[in-house]
């Protein structure tokens, strides 16, 4: 009854007792097999020392290399400057990822004025502008009083030609480098942040891209197209570096009153790069808001498909359709938690069960 017992309790770890055992004798036997095969020469023919394996050779008696083998001796080359050169001092970058070539992905830019910087602006700074890793907000005030929170670049001058021109090289000036994308809006405009950063993930950097709501000219070509600013657009970082050169000689040479305008013009002109709604399979989906509109009863597939809504009349607006696209995105969440519960489900039916352990 006891040996019974004992073995009862020892028959949990005696696999792994076993296995020690039969691990540590394989461990000696193979040690012993490989010092006996060490000690054998290789002899040839009349009992000498012949060649090894692989071409290598016995080094004599005393550790010098034998017969056929090269002695190899490093060369030291000793550190001199020149002591009658100025010394440079190397400058090297702040960040890791400028000095290998990687940019950030999205920088987005917002154009506001006097009249809407503490209104709009802050709405825009307050609903959209966490989901960024960088928004600046562009205005043509002189010395303005910036708002809590809020980074504001003041051109000091209020025309909209001449503020779209120096946002334009400001932006290229300051961050041209650094990121792939730059995304230009209004601040009567409501855009779904999370959509436009997962828009620009399914884009090719590669490729010039001018990218928004297409809209004709007034009297121009029917082929050419410029991007609406009041539902925003997007430009690689490639396309704003051909453009910046050519900033100059649309600001003497373009004439036109909306500022939206004179940017698809010079791009046109000078580029020969028209603005697009869909590109690489991607649509730039837009809605525009009519007078009076209440978010909560807008059922159209369009409007909740939109990526940028405009225009934006006043706060509470902004305010209204912030919460109601914000709840579209948490009824999807719920929805894809749903259905992955459900193919989880699914796949444990499949699954075989658990072996039951033995007692």
């Amino acid at each position: 009854m006891r040996l019974a017992a004992l073995l009862a309790a020892l028959r949990p770890v005696l696999p792994l007792v076993l296995g020690l055992s039969l691990g540590c004798s394989l461990s000696l036997l193979r040690a012993s097999w490989s010092q006996s095969g060490g000690e054998d020469r290789c002899l040839g023919a009349a009992g000498r020392p012949g060649p090894l394996a692989g071409g290598a050779r016995l080094e004599a008696a005393d550790g010098r290399p034998g017969p056929g083998h090269e002695d190899f001796r490093p060369r030291i080359v000793p550190y001199y400057r020149d002591p009658n050169k100025p010394y440079k001092k190397v400058l090297r970058t702040r960040y890791i990822q400028t000095e290998l070539g990687f940019h950030e992905r999205l920088f987005v830019a917002v154009l506001t004025s006097k009249a809407t910087l503490n209104t709009l602006a802050v709405a825009v700074n307050k609903t959209v502008a966490h989901h960024f890793t960088r928004l600046l907000y562009f205005t043509g005030l002189r010395s303005a009083k910036v708002p809590h929170g809020m980074v504001l670049v003041a051109h000091g001058d209020e025309r909209p030609i001449w503020l779209m021109y120096e946002t334009m090289h400001y932006i290229h000036q300051h961050f041209g480098s650094d990121y792939d994308w730059f995304y230009i809006m209004q601040d009567d405009t409501y855009a779904q942040a999370e959509q436009v950063k997962a828009l620009v993930t399914h884009l090719s950097i590669n490729q010039d891209v001018y990218l928004g709501r297409a809209e004709e000219f007034i009297g121009g070509d029917e082929q050419a197209r410029y991007c609406h600013g009041g539902f925003g657009y997007l430009i690689s970082r490639s396309l704003l570096l051909k453009l910046h050169p050519h900033l100059d000689s649309c600001r003497n040479e373009i004439l036109s009153v909306r500022p939206d305008e004179w940017l698809g013009r010079c791009i046109i002109d000078f580029l020969g790069i028209t603005c697009v709604s869909q590109l690489q399979g991607q649509h730039y989906h837009t809605y525009e808001l009519a007078k009076n509109t209440e978010p909560e009863k807008e059922e159209e597939e369009e409007f909740q498909a939109a990526l940028a809504v405009h225009p934006v009349s006043d706060v509470t607006l902004m305010y209204r359709l912030h919460k109601h696209f914000s709840r579209i995105q948490l009824d999807r969440a719920y929805q894809e938690i749903q259905d992955l519960q459900m193919q989880i489900r699914n796949l444990t039916s499949l699954t075989p069960a658990a072996p039951l352990l033995l007692s």
